[in-house]
This record gives structure tokens, C-alpha cells and sequence, in this order.
């Protein structure tokens, strides 16, 4: 009797388990928007890529092929519908000549009273008026005379990135995993250019600054879940309080800069890094709020702040995002390389045109930011592999989406959600032809004006587009330089001969990993 009421129990969960997740599934029908039939709880989402086993990045651009004759389709992301854009002119429409509709992202896991709360105060979670605030006093820090000023801080990590491929090399060991080797190497630079620390990840592997970095960023199964379940009921995990990370490990990084700025306050410390230019701009905005408050017209909506955790705040955006897609990229730009030897070699050869134009004098910013084929290689290393491979944003009203000939293409609804599939737009041969090709010269200037605008958004587009954009390429710029200046690179046997076949899940990296061999070159043996 007790085995036939458990039966009945499970017969009825599973039921009702099923008329959930397939609730909304005949939502674009509805519409009329065109999409492919989703499987419950998953929507879209095949098993194999939740499993791991394929890569979500390739069904995004297999999904988009299939359904891009439609200027809008519609996806399933588990139970949630999301439109997505195929056409450079919507995309242009929610992006930038419609912004001030489709301002925000989408409400996250820190929109409620849990252990990731005080993240919503980052310019990347922040909305409406309160991020265009932070926004305005955060730009002026990103210009590229404040960028050039920390060249010199990250140059110093290069020499220890390069040194410590001499060293390995000295040592018989030629074979490097390069996602590991340049996770080292950004975890050093935001260390000394973000949080004004010096550490070195080479000659010290453990230190306390990269250990605590590896946790707060790996994405284990339970952090996974625990993403998955707030993103499917939310309001259970946050009535739950259940902890989406572990708060010891911000702990450490709220000591870090809290005591910095503490020291440097006493101390009257300048130091060209990220920690002093925010403290700048607290110390503006702090002025500019005063000011304001004698204005009689100010508008009663809820502004931004800026005390010290919302400083923190963007500390630790900048860490997140630093950390991961800058080693990202360059890793990816070097299996490029080490996979196109006449790219390598064509790169050495401006790169050896610059050193003749020095003339022993150190590489300086300027210089390296006026290298045109070095600009190709990393332009078509995040046209194939951009770290944000999705856009996302919310629809702040009622909005009709129209094409170029004023034809509306969807009624969209207040809080909706749009997406942008740049990694699908990118490898569309319809924007580039054989998009599998690694081919830098689609961005010299014989033929850069060929691309279509609105189909290339490595950093994204419009006035939410990544603010870093600048600090990010010097970064990948200048220890490329230094690293094809002394070694070539080299497939091993254990490199992986199609990443795109290699890469599983939601992560960006092979499973192979990413194996390189490094050899001297004549000049410097």
C-alpha cells in the first residue's frame, strides 16, 4: 500500500513537474515567431550541451542558421522565452537608437537580499538612471590617456610572463597549457593595475591572491546548480538564502581594498592603478552629489551611489572580468597562431619592423596600439571567438521592433527579453564569408569597410558596450608582442586540431585544453 501511495506521489509530482516546465512553450506560437520545437524543462537547451558532452556556443550559431531567414526567432532558454536578433538593423535598433528602451540587462541573481547583493551595485548590474550615472563618472577613468598611464605597471608583468617561458624552456619543458599560463599572467596584472598589489603568479603559483581568484571563478557542478535553480525559481533560492558563493573569498578582496584605500588615504599615495582612478572618481561624483542637492529641479527618481562598496562593487567587476575572458582570448589568439604559421610569421615580421623602428628603445603604448596587423590578428581571433558570445536586453515598455522598410517584425512587451547571438552573427557566412577560416586581413584597410555594420560586437554595442574595451586589448597587445618577439609557437601533440568540436558545455575551453610548444627563435638562443 505505502509502494502504491509513493507511485501515485511520483506519477503526480512528475505531472505537474511537466505541465510547469512546458507552461510557456506555445508562447512564440502565439506571436508569430518562428522557432524550433523545445523539450521540457530544457527548452532549447540540448541534454548533451547541459551534460557537457557538446558545446553551447556551436548549437547557438547551428540554431541561428537554421532559423536566420527570420529577422527575429524566438529561443527557449529552459522555461524562459528570449527573442533573439538576426538582423544588423534591429540590432541597431535595441542597441543604440532605441537605447534608452533596452538600457538594461536582465534582472540577474543579485536582484534580491542574498550573499551576491551588494554585485548589483556594479556598473554591469546596475539600472536605469543609476547606471547611466555610475556610467558617466566611470568613463572618464577608461580614457586612453589614463589607459596609457598603466602600460608600464602591466608591461612588468610581460617581462615575468616571458621569463618564466626561458625558464621552463632552460628546464627542457618547451610544452605549456596557455589557459593556465595566462590565467597567471591577468591574475598579475589585475593585481598590480586593478587592486595595486604586486604579486607573482609564476614564481609563487599559490599565492593567496591567485588561489582565492581560481575559486571565486571556477564554475563547479554545485555553483552550476545553484545558478541553474536561481535562474528557474528565484524566489525559493532567495527565500532560501541559499549562498551563491563562498563569502570568505570576497571577504578577502573587501579587506584588500578597503585597506588600500585606507593606507593610501593616510599616506597620500598616488599610483597609477585602477584603485586610485575609482577613488578619483568617488571623489567627483561625491563633489558633483553635492552640488546637485541645491538644485530645486533635481529629479526625485532613485540615483547611484558611490561609497566605498560600491567601489568595491566595480573592483571586483573589473577582476571578474579581466580574470576570465582576457586569458581566454589570448589563448585562443595563440591557437591561432600556432594553427596558421604564415599569420605567425607575417605578425614577426611587423613585430620585427617595430623593434628596427625603436632602435633599442623600450615598446611604448602608443606604439603598440598603432600596429596594424597585430590589430587584425586580435580582431578576427574575438570575431571568431568573442567572450561574450551573448547579448542580452530587457525591454523597459511596450515596443514594436520595425525593419528598414517600417514593417513591424514583433510586438514586444515590457520586460521581455531580446538577445544578440554575436558568436552566431559572427561565424554567419552571409557577414563573413567562410567564417571557419582565420583570415586577419577581413580587417585591414583593403577591406574592413566590407563588413556589414552591427555584424561584428566583440565588445558589444552602443552605450552599454564593455567600458574596459581599451584596457583589455593593451593587455592582450602587449605580451603577444613580447611573447612572437622571442618564441614561436608550435602545435604539440596533444594540441586540438577543431576547438569548436573540442569546446563542451558553456565554458570556453577544449577539452584538450590548450597545449602549445614554445620554441626560441634564432635571434634571441
Amino acid at each position: 500500500m505505502v509502494f502504491v501511495e509513493l507511485l501515485l506521489f511520483v506519477a503526480v509530482f512528475g505531472l505537474l513537474l511537466y505541465k510547469w516546465s512546458v507552461h510557456s512553450f506555445n508562447y512564440f506560437s502565439k506571436r508569430g515567431v518562428a522557432y524550433e520545437p523545445p523539450i521540457p524543462l530544457f527548452g532549447n537547451i540540448p541534454w548533451s550541451v547541459m551534460m557537457a558532452k557538446d558545446s553551447y556556443i556551436k548549437h547557438s550559431i547551428d540554431i541561428h542558421m537554421r532559423l536566420k531567414s527570420h529577422k527575429v526567432y524566438g529561443v527557449f532558454n529552459l522555461r524562459d522565452p528570449l527573442f533573439y536578433l538576426s538582423d544588423p538593423e534591429l540590432i541597431r535598433q535595441v542597441g543604440i537608437k532605441s537605447f534608452d528602451n533596452f538600457s538594461n540587462h536582465r534582472k540577474g541573481i543579485t536582484d534580491g537580499p542574498n550573499d551576491m547583493s551588494f554585485i548589483g551595485k556594479s556598473l554591469l548590474n546596475l539600472r536605469d538612471r543609476r547606471w547611466k550615472e555610475m556610467r558617466n563618472t566611470l568613463t572618464p577613468t577608461f580614457t586612453s590617456l589614463k589607459i596609457r598611464q598603466m602600460f608600464e605597471l602591466i608591461h612588468a608583468c610581460n617581462e615575468e610572463a616571458v621569463g618564466y617561458v626561458r625558464r621552463q624552456l632552460d628546464a627542457g619543458n618547451s610544452e605549456l597549457e596557455l589557459k593556465d599560463f595566462f590565467t597567471r599572467y591577468t591574475n598579475d596584472v589585475i593585481a598590480t593595475a586593478a587592486f595595486g598589489i604586486q604579486v607573482n603568479s609564476f614564481k609563487d603559483p599559490n599565492n593567496e591572491f591567485y588561489s582565492i581568484g581560481q575559486r571565486i571563478s571556477e564554475f563547479s557542478f554545485w555553483g552550476g546548480l545553484k545558478v541553474f535553480l536561481y535562474l528557474i525559481i528565484p524566489k525559493v533560492m532567495t527565500a532560501l538564502r541559499v549562498p551563491v558563493m563562498d563569502m570568505n573569498n570576497v571577504d578577502y578582496f573587501k579587506k584588500l581594498v578597503y585597506g588600500t584605500m585606507k593606507h593610501r588615504k593616510e599616506q597620500s599615495i598616488v599610483r597609477p592603478d585602477m584603485i586610485h582612478l575609482l577613488m578619483e572618481a568617488q571623489r567627483q561624483f561625491q563633489k558633483d552629489q553635492e552640488a546637485a542637492k541645491g538644485d530645486a529641479s533635481a529629479s526625485k527618481e532613485q540615483h547611484a551611489e558611490f561609497n566605498d562598496e560600491d567601489l568595491l562593487a566595480q573592483c571586483l567587476l573589473f577582476f571578474a572580468a579581466g580574470f576570465e575572458t582576457v586569458a581566454t582570448c589570448l589563448s585562443f589568439t595563440c591557437h591561432e597562431l600556432l594553427a596558421n604559421p604564415e599569420v605567425q610569421q607575417k605578425l614577426y615580421e611587423e613585430i620585427l619592423a617595430v623593434e628596427e623602428e625603436l632602435d633599442g628603445k623600450p615598446l611604448n603604448h602608443d606604439t603598440l596600439m598603432a600596429m596594424k596587423y597585430l590589430d587584425c590578428v586580435v580582431s578576427e581571433s574575438l570575431r571568431k571567438w568573442p567572450p561574450a558570445f551573448i547579448i542580452d536586453r530587457m525591454c523597459a515598455a511596450d515596443f514594436d521592433l520595425k525593419d528598414e522598410e517600417g514593417e513591424v517584425i514583433v510586438k514586444l512587451q515590457k520586460d521581455e527579453l531580446v538577445h544578440i547571438p554575436v558568436a552566431a552573427i559572427h561565424h554567419d557566412p552571409d557577414n563573413f564569408p567562410e567564417p571557419e577560416v582565420f583570415r586577419p586581413e577581413r580587417f585591414d584597410e583593403e577591406h574592413k569597410h566590407e563588413i556589414k555594420q552591427f555584424t561584428y560586437l566583440p565588445f558589444g554595442v552602443g552605450p552599454r558596450s564593455c567600458i574596459g574595451n581599451r584596457m583589455a586589448l593593451m593587455e592582450v597587445k602587449s605580451v603577444l608582442y613580447q611573447l612572437l618577439r622571442q618564441y614561436k609557437l608550435k602545435p604539440t601533440d596533444r594540441t586540438a586540431t577543431d576547438l569548436m568540436s573540442s569546446i563542451s558545455g558553456f565554458r570556453m575551453v577544449p577539452r584538450e585544453l590548450f597545449w602549445c610548444k614554445f620554441e626560441l627563435r634564432e635571434g634571441d638562443k
